[in-house]
């Protein structure tokens, strides 16, 4: 097993013998090419671990991140240290303990009615256009009204506020070039200016949206800085439209491919979801993460020194064939589903049911009896990322069902 495969695995268009390869071989391939002193971890147990153990920390993800950039852009970029994505403790706990002051269950909740409609109302118009691009027609809209919504930013803006977004996210990529740099940067101060303006507005006026919240929260008698809200409201952007677009991406591609689960998923929410749980295992937009020891640390009989950067590939973890029964074979009545598309430990995805909530929407409206959706996958482009997987153009055709009409 060779750092071929790895690279096969996070850029191939359709990785998924890499992926197979690489769940059931090695569990420790040096991968230099992925940078100094990396190590990919592509199994399940190791991986799991990994996600829990406080031995292994994120905050050196962000610091090694910005110490390959330009020095203005390291220092225009470095509150990206303090998202909740890339924090240790004591930071981590404090943030994410206030983020879920201003971002509740309740909201989340409160929202599913609203995703649904949206839902309905992209998939409607596609249909009457023929098909499309699924990717602009239906699984970018989606988020984008979602997490907008939440953020309390106004439909005139959200346009341009997306496209900062698609720069900003660059960043986690683990090189840019100098255009993708200055992306990221412009993207970036667009973002801040922005945001420290909604900021100052609920300071003044009040609100209740994320922001509102963000500004108000305290726990034990600390609130979030200026700095701290603008760089985890960016966040909030970026992981709320970027990787559940790619879900849904995905999603409409397995609808499209299982056309025979697509009355039960109509029917019955809980088979939907399993649906969705399934397309998050064998699809799902998170190819990796990373982790640095902290100390030197055992894992599974193989020490790990201080300092060691590891890549965890969360991609093939979820076809461990130790994990899952017929790993490969798509079964959305899989259960357990234990996969680690949402991450594990407390760096799980913050807004993993916000995300499902989309999935199961998206899904469901395209199984009420619209038509067929066929896809060819040749004909679909992938986003050139190593961290994420998400279409960049799903074109797709619609075909009456048997006994009716598109």
């Amino acid at each position: 097993m060779t750092q071929e495969t790895v690279i096969a695995a996070l850029e191939a268009a359709e990785p998924h013998r890499a992926l197979a390869e690489l769940a059931s071989g090695a569990r420790f391939i040096e991968c230099p090419d992925l940078g100094s002193g990396r190590v990919v971890l592509p199994r399940y147990r190791e991986v799991r671990q990994a996600l829990r153990s406080p031995a292994f920390v994120c905050a050196p993800t962000a610091a090694g991140m910005l110490a390959t950039l330009p020095r203005s852009l390291r220092e225009l970029l470095a509150p990206v240290a303090s998202w909740v994505l890339y924090s240790d403790a004591p930071q981590h706990p404090r943030i994410r303990t206030l983020l879920a002051k201003a971002f509740t269950a309740r909201q989340v909740q409160e929202l599913n009615g609203d995703i649904c409609r949206r839902a309905d109302e992209l998939v409607s118009a596609f249909v009457r256009d023929g098909g499309g691009d699924a990717v602009s027609g239906l699984a970018e809209p989606l988020p984008v009204h979602t997490i907008c919504s939440l953020l309390g930013i106004p439909e005139a803006d959200r346009a341009d506020v997306k496209a900062w977004s698609d720069d900003v996210v660059l960043v986690a990529e683990p090189a840019l070039t100098p255009e993708q740099e200055q992306r990221a940067a412009s993207g970036w101060m667009h973002l801040a200016a922005y945001f420290e303006g909604l900021i100052a507005n609920r300071r003044s006026r009040g609100g209740d949206d994320i922001i509102a919240g963000l500004v108000a929260a305290e726990a034990q008698g600390q609130r979030l800085t200026d700095e701290e809200v603008v760089s985890n409201c960016i966040a909030l952007l970026v992981g709320g439209h970027e990787t559940t677009s790619g879900l849904l991406s995905s999603v409409v591609l397995a609808a499209s491919e299982h056309p025979e689960l697509l009355e039960a998923v109509q029917a019955d929410a809980d088979a939907a979801r399993g649906f969705v749980e399934e397309v998050l295992r064998l699809d799902g937009p998170s190819k990796i993460t990373a982790r640095t020891a902290v100390e030197d640390t055992d894992l599974f009989g193989v020490e790990i020194k201080a300092g060691r950067r590891m890549v965890l590939l969360q991609a093939s973890a979820n076809r461990d064939p130790d994990v899952f029964d017929d790993a490969g074979t798509f079964q959305p009545m899989r259960r357990p589903n234990p996969h680690l598309g949402f991450g594990h430990g407390p760096h799980a995805c913050f807004g993993a049911a916000l995300a499902r909530m989309q999935g199961v929407a998206l899904l469901r409206a395209c199984a009420a009896g619209r038509g067929e959706l066929a896809v060819e996958r040749a004909d679909i482009t992938w986003k050139p990322s190593q961290v994420i997987r998400s279409a960049a153009h799903l074109p797709v055709v619609l075909r009456a069902q048997a006994g009716g009409a598109s």
